[in-house]
């Protein structure tokens, strides 16, 4: 199995070694390591199946390549390794239903290994490191770190509507990252989330302070 992890690192640092868009290699071992970690509270959970999807998630994310080409490569490695038919199940189960946009349509995920990779890639969403990813993700796609199109305000009381304002960092705070907190699924990945979300906080307090 040993074999199998190193191989997964070794495919994903393939196509993510020039990452700019904050799903790059580091994105993923700390992905990798959380899971891990989480995992370490749940021995009956599958623990190869978690190592190896928290390895490929991003491999086949259709904001970073073409998703169709990148699931038949992932097919490819994953039978040339001889991965059991039930973990390979289990492993695209997870790769294609933890983003954030297919949870909106899917749910709860239904395994406990999903969850728990799900929620390490969530925290890596959160803190100071989501903070720096969103910005890097912001300027890889050219869009402005914020618009001023709103107050801190009205952000916070929702009474502007999100999806009628223009592309940026802070708009992704508040579509998103401040939405995690809630959404988590493991009670260890709750109590990391709530210091990362405060920080969260912390953060759009001062930027709004300078920005306005």
């Amino acid at each position: 199995m040993k074999t199998h992890i190193q191989a997964a690192f070794d495919y994903m640092n393939e196509i993510h070694a020039q990452d700019t868009t904050g799903h790059d290699v580091a994105h993923v071992k700390r992905v990798h390591k959380l899971a891990h970690t989480i995992a370490g509270s749940y021995p009956n959970a599958n623990h190869y199946v978690i190592e190896m999807a928290a390895l490929l998630h991003d491999t086949v994310d259709d904001k970073l390549v073409n998703p169709e080409a990148a699931y038949r490569n992932l097919d490819t490695f994953l039978n040339n390794l001889n991965v059991k038919s039930t973990d390979q199940d289990a492993i695209r189960y997870i790769i294609k239903n933890m983003s954030f946009r297919q949870s909106e349509q899917v749910g709860k995920l239904k395994t406990i290994e999903a969850q728990i990779v799900q929620d390490a890639d969530r925290l890596d969403a959160l803190g100071a490191i989501g903070i720096a990813r969103t910005f890097q993700f912001a300027g890889h796609f050219k869009e402005p770190m914020w618009t001023g199109e709103a107050t801190q305000q009205e952000l916070n009381n929702q009474s502007v509507q999100l999806e009628q304002l223009s592309p940026s960092a802070i708009k992704h705070f508040y579509e998103k990252l401040l939405l995690l907190k809630t959404l988590m699924n493991t009670p260890e990945a709750q109590e990391i989330a709530a210091q990362r979300h405060q920080f969260l906080e912390q953060f759009l307090n001062q930027f709004f302070d300078e920005w306005e």
